[in-house]
């Protein structure tokens, strides 16, 4: 079987499969708003609150991602008494999270930490101030007895189990060694991704730190490669495998045999690398639950990462972008459907960002292409390009063009900087992804006019209230003039 076939079979199973995830649990709460003025009352600065976004953090965003790439989840936490337990119960029945198992207690708030960012129309926004609530204690007495109770109620019926420890306050020794007795007895796979307290989870299946949390773990300083080496062999001491992930080095796999090996990961551009662990972690667990090998979870957790880090903020990875990445005809993290891109610019909106659309051929990219992509970002602030597809090419110039594939013209554009995303379209008209998207600014070429431009397409952003912007080219920079003198130098048929 070729490598393609084995991760599109163990993907496909990740929707068969059933996780226990277990650990400390975190609201993530994301205020925008602006700051105009300063108050009467006191020399600070009044924030002007336009929007709160929240998503469960620290174990409870390693869940969200397991059920993203399509497993089904049993969440096991403590939360306090209090409205942000019920935003967070909220938030995980959105993304999937069955939360019939979080334990409240009076004794302590939801853990919740906060990031306040100001930004407006002509300023991007910026983290002005985070808030956090006091660091909770390990668990104990009854609360402890009712994360146990609920562990030997749940395990029973999933196929392995993802640790989040943050903090050190739900997997007390006691939940542990109650998980680990458990979990052997039924040959569940284990993966425990911890700040600091790896090497706490004896017999653990896998741990997965990051090269300082190794260090961390062990009581070693992570400075070379040496060290780094030299740490994840102690740890192994703990842990039965250790999967250390290095950002765009990869990810390091030592095994209980002692083979070493080093699995790269794709290299992005990366935007935000917070939730990024989380992602590995579940790709990881699920990946070995389906019966992959550790260099299968390795792999699978690059992947899952890489593009979680393109996007901004803590975001869930699913199995049909993953599955995009490895087996769809458009490779590149940029390349969207239209499915992909509506909740990506509905997002992009509600953070004050203004939305660019253009489109074209983009065959045989020249410096006319290159410049009028410059103005077009430069109307914005993001810029999606919409790419004819080869039928849609050979429709509007005839049968000899594309001279390149649209799979490589789509490559090509996604390594420029202006262009934030690409979304291929068969038709002779983007008039439906138009519709659908509604982007603040149409950008066309300025060899159009107002009354030159479909009219369709124009009758459509005027009706949303969208900008037209005409853009001025580069005389004489063009792809059929391009062709035609590699025709004429080469003495070249046009047929």
């Amino acid at each position: 079987m070729m490598a393609g076939d084995t991760y599109r079979d163990l993907i496909k199973k990740f929707s068969s499969l059933r996780i226990l995830a277990i650990g400390d649990i975190y609201l993530d709460e994301n205020i925008f708003g602006v700051v105009h003025e300063v108050s009467l009352e006191a020399p600070i600065p009044v924030f002007e609150v336009h929007e709160r976004r929240y998503n469960p953090g620290a174990a409870g965003n390693a869940a969200c991602n397991a059920a993203a790439l399509g497993a089904h989840v049993r969440m096991i936490g403590v939360v306090g008494e209090d409205m942000n337990a019920e935003i967070l119960r909220r938030e995980f029945a959105a993304r999937g999270v069955n939360t019939d198992y979080l334990v409240p207690t009076a004794s302590q708030p939801t853990n919740t930490y906060g990031k306040w960012r100001a930004g407006g129309e002509t300023y991007p926004y910026q983290e002005v101030l985070r808030t956090d609530t006091p660091r909770p204690k390990p668990i104990t007495g009854e609360v402890e007895k009712r994360v146990i109770e609920n562990v030997q109620a749940v395990l029973p019926n999933v196929d392995a189990v993802l640790l989040g420890d943050q903090v050190g306050s739900v997997l007390t020794r006691a939940v542990w060694e109650t998980i680990r007795r458990e979990a052997h007895a039924r040959n569940l796979v284990t993966l425990v991704d911890s700040r600091s307290r790896a090497a706490f989870f004896e017999g653990v299946f896998v741990a997965k730190p990051n090269e300082k949390e190794v260090g961390v773990a062990v009581g070693m300083e992570v400075h070379d490669e040496a060290s780094l080496n030299s740490a994840a062999q102690a740890l192994l001491r703990h842990a039965q495998n250790v999967l250390v992930t290095r950002g765009s080095k990869g990810i390091r796999v030592f095994t209980a045999d002692g083979n070493v090996e080093d699995v790269p990961t794709r290299q992005v551009r990366a935007v935000d690398v917070t939730g990024a662990g989380d992602t590995v972690a579940a790709a990881a667990l699920l990946t070995l639950a389906a019966g992959g090998t550790l260099r299968d979870a390795a792999f699978l957790g690059n992947m899952a990462a890489s593009l979680a880090v393109e996007q901004e903020g803590v975001v869930t990875i699913s199995h049909q972008q993953l599955e995009a990445l490895l087996f769809g005809r458009h490779g590149p993290a940029k390349v969207k459907t239209l499915e992909e891109l509506v909740p990506i610019v509905t997002r992009l909106r509600q953070e004050g960002k203004r939305i660019v659309w253009t489109n074209g051929c983009f065959d045989i990219l020249h410096a006319g292409h290159i410049t009028y992509l410059l103005r077009a970002r430069a109307a914005g602030d993001v810029l999606v390009v919409g790419l004819n597809s080869d039928r849609s090419v050979q429709a509007i110039k005839g049968p000899s063009r594309p001279i390149i594939p649209e799979a490589d013209r789509a490559l090509v554009l996604s390594a420029l900087a202006p262009v934030d995303y690409i979304v291929i379209f068969d038709t002779a008209s983007p008039l439906p992804l138009i519709q659908v998207l509604q982007p603040d600014v149409y950008a066309k070429g300025g060899d159009y006019t107002l009354d030159t431009i479909n009219q369709e397409e124009r009758r459509a952003v005027e009706a949303y209230g969208g900008e037209i912007v005409l853009l001025p080219g580069v005389e004489g920079k063009g792809t059929t003039q391009i062709i035609e003198r590699i025709r004429s130098e080469f003495g070249m048929s046009a047929e």
